[in-house]
């Protein structure tokens, strides 16, 4: 119709044209009296106003439109004491209960992850020294100090091993052995004094109020300070109630077997100021840190971090400086204050408190594939939390998430990537309904599942034949 329309004014000039030839008195020119077709334009297989003109809203829609009526079933379950928020694209789709304030347990990681990240920055190291008197032939006249950095992940190699008790070691360990190695390489056959750990970067607390007497003398609670080697924790299982001290024993141990004759013991102290330094060895960067932390939901490490956002901002390494600066954070990000209690870093304390809400907010301020995000397990990693969960097709490997356990409390949280969008979820169970959390984590995935099937932008784009 458009085509026919256009043609109108150039059959009306054509005719025009006849005409004044006609009379100008010039030789006359038989001109044939059909009208001269007019080329149509091909069908567009997409027509101007189909919504296939703009693919990605049109995608976004879908994938919404699905999630929303899948999570329905789940929303229902959810009872009086739990909690569920999903969000499509940063954008809250479906919740029960998403402004009740709940015990996170180990989801709380996923604030105390972003903060450091933030504060710190994705690449900052911890570094531990060795310092003392500048050797002599050899001999070092006085006491050799191990300074710690607030590195959470120094390890002897034994402590790098799988055991039947330790079934997440350290991933991105820091080997406590090089920096032995180094002291030697350094020339140092013979320490007089004794070898001293310094913890002081961090203050003396060594358990966060609320840890339970089980935590607190469990492989989960272990001791809290700037310098602390394989978590405190011996050969034997046992666990030394004196982070500095344990380390300082450990590397004393490590020195002698490496011929290093030791005149003194191990003990605990601040090192000197403008002592030499013999050695030094830093962690790897703190991605790593996280997704240490994040993988394998290492408690330690999350305190320790607390206490180095409290050093870097506010001076003092104290967990109370750095939950401040963490709330600051929240509320910067947009979680309202009022709405969480932070006692720990971990989420191993029953006091902690915030909402699903809160937490959606601070996944959607982030993303699957940034340095917090992509440091979560996937679904099926081996040596994370994740380890035999999720492991069916579409989400094994695919699905990324944050656990969290503890006595009636069963949490997840994280993303999920739908054709061309991210799902973010969280999922919270208090009471009763963390015994039977098997139900609502299926649930979950199917959720999820249901999004993947959402057609891709560039599947509704126009069509070119």
């Amino acid at each position: 119709m458009l085509a026919a329309v256009a043609a109108i004014p150039a059959l009306l000039l054509a005719a025009l044209s006849i005409y004044a030839t006609a009379n100008d008195g010039s030789v006359s020119v038989p001109v044939s009296t059909t009208p001269a077709l007019v080329a149509l334009p091909p069908v567009m297989p997409t027509p101007l106003l189909s919504l296939r003109r703009s693919p990605s809203p049109l995608a976004a829609s879908r994938r919404t439109a699905l999630l929303s009526q899948a999570v329905q079933p789940l929303a229902t379950a959810v009872d009086g004491t739990s909690c569920v928020a999903v969000g499509m694209d940063d954008n809250l789709v479906a919740a029960t209960n998403a402004d009740l304030q709940v015990i996170p347990a180990s989801n709380l990681k996923l604030v105390t992850a972003t903060a450091a990240v933030q504060v710190l920055g994705a690449g900052a190291v911890f570094t531990t020294s060795v310092v003392g008197a500048t050797p002599v032939n050899g001999v070092v006249d006085g006491d050799v100090y191990l300074v710690g950095g607030g590195d959470p992940l120094l390890s002897e190699q034994w402590y790098t091993q799988p055991s039947a008790s330790r079934k997440r070691p350290p991933q991105h360990a820091t080997s406590i052995e090089a920096l032995a190695d180094q002291v030697v390489a350094s020339g140092v056959t013979s320490i007089t004094g004794d070898v001293v750990g310094d913890g002081s970067r961090y203050d003396d607390e060594l358990h966060p109020p609320g840890w339970s007497r089980d935590i607190r003398s469990s492989a989960d609670g272990v001791p809290v300070g700037a310098l602390v080697v394989n978590d405190s924790i011996t050969q034997s299982g046992g666990i030394g109630d004196d982070p500095a001290k344990s380390a300082a024993a450990t590397f004393r141990s490590l020195l002698r077997d490496r011929g290093v004759v030791v005149g003194g013991n191990a003990t605990t102290g601040v090192a000197p100021s403008g002592a030499g330094v013999l050695a030094t060895i830093t962690s790897a960067p703190l991605s790593d840190v996280v997704n240490e932390m994040l993988a394998t939901s290492d408690n330690l490490t999350a305190e320790m971090l607390v206490k180095e956002i409290g050093r870097t901002v506010a001076a003092p390494g104290t967990r109370d400086a750095g939950l401040q600066v963490i709330g600051s954070k929240l509320a910067e990000w947009g979680v309202p204050a009022g709405t969480f209690t932070l006692v720990d870093g971990s989420g191993l304390s029953r006091e902690n408190r915030i909402t699903c809400n809160g937490l959606l907010t601070v996944l959607h301020r982030g993303s699957g594939s940034d340095v917090v995000g992509g440091a979560m397990a996937k679904a099926g990693d081996a040596g994370s939390t994740l380890d035999g969960k999720f492991e069916v097709p579409g989400l094994q490997g695919v699905l990324q998430a944050k656990t969290g356990s503890l006595r009636e409390v069963k949490a997840l949280c994280g993303y999920f990537p739908a054709a061309g969008g991210e799902v973010a979820f969280v999922l919270i169970l208090n009471g009763a309904a963390a015994s039977n959390y098997a139900g609502p984590w299926e649930q979950l995935g199917q959720v999820l599942l249901a999004t993947a099937a959402a057609p891709s932008a560039s599947s509704l784009a126009p069509r070119q034949t």
